[in-house]
């Protein structure tokens, strides 16, 4: 059967339309077959690895140690059958750095790409500059696509916390309800959802913390991920592994390259989707 398929640089291009390499509107992406294969890559946050200075701020040779452990991770990545490397977001520890080695990175990785913004991408309080330093490196700050009968929201979870950018977080918060409702009428009940910071660690009704969602609004908006058909929600943030569910959603953490607080190894975890939607979340050391 003919796969409906565009070359890696119209494709990067149009992810590139959405804030993750690669994401555009639903269709983009939509290919034949049956076992869907996403690569879950958590925060390779260059920068965050010891050394430090002693005010905790990042050295030449942190970022190095971070940026080597990616671009090892990009070999086993680019030996493997993927349909999707996607990344959690804390491209980078600081801002600033993402125009740094990024644009080099991103033409390595042979699979398509997507990018959801990370706290230290967008600034815990997002900022225009540094939303457009994103873009200007990734594309976009959103999106969503369809790949091989799934469709997936690509999101930025820093406008759900407090920022000064009230037209920008109105026109996401708008274009988030506009893909979920056309997620309802026409992906069936096949759903991945994919931002940085989770909607909740263990509880969904746990308090507010640096590591969830606002507890304001979060149940309403868990309420329309499920009304949608999400089955998946895939993050990073949190440094360490999680897997958890909540009314037949799966929620998973992966590891990353930079630093686990649970001590686990550095690597990322390979998502398997098979047709009836059952799945496995297999862990890869680099």
């Amino acid at each position: 059967m003919k796969k409906n398929v565009v070359d890696r640089r119209g494709f990067v291009g149009g992810l590139m339309a959405m804030g993750c390499v690669g994401c555009t509107s639903p269709g983009l992406l939509q290919t034949d077959g049956e076992t869907l294969r996403i690569a879950h890559c958590a925060d390779p946050q260059f920068g965050m690895s010891w050394p430090r200075t002693p005010d905790k701020k990042p050295t030449e040779e942190g970022y190095r140690k971070d940026l080597y452990r990616l671009e090892r991770e990009i070999e086993v990545l680019n030996g493997m059958d993927l349909d999707l490397v996607y990344f959690a977001g804390d491209m980078t520890h600081v801002a600033e750095d993402v125009t740094r080695d990024w644009p080099r990175l991103l033409k390595k990785i042979r699979h398509p790409v997507a990018v959801a913004p990370g706290n230290h991408d967008m600034g815990n309080r997002l900022t225009a500059e540094r939303a457009d330093r994103f873009v200007s490196v990734f594309g976009s700050e959103y999106g969503a696509f369809d790949l091989k009968g799934w469709r997936m929201i690509v999101g930025n979870s820093q406008y759900w916390r407090p920022t000064d950018e009230t037209a920008r977080a109105r026109k996401y918060e708008e274009w988030v309800g506009a893909q979920l409702d056309d997620a309802k009428r026409n992906a069936g009940g096949r759903l991945i959802l994919a931002t940085h910071i989770p909607p909740f660690v263990a509880l969904n009704v746990e308090p507010d913390s640096y590591e969830n969602y606002p507890l304001a609004g979060r149940a309403a908006r868990l309420e329309r991920y499920i009304d949608a058909g999400a089955k998946f929600y895939l993050a990073g943030h949190t440094h360490t592994m999680l897997q958890r569910g909540w009314k037949g959603m799966a929620m998973l953490n992966a590891e990353n390259t930079c630093m686990n607080f649970d001590e686990r190894p550095f690597g990322f975890r390979l998502l398997t989707v098979r047709p009836d939607a059952s799945f496995t979340w297999e862990f890869n050391a680099i």
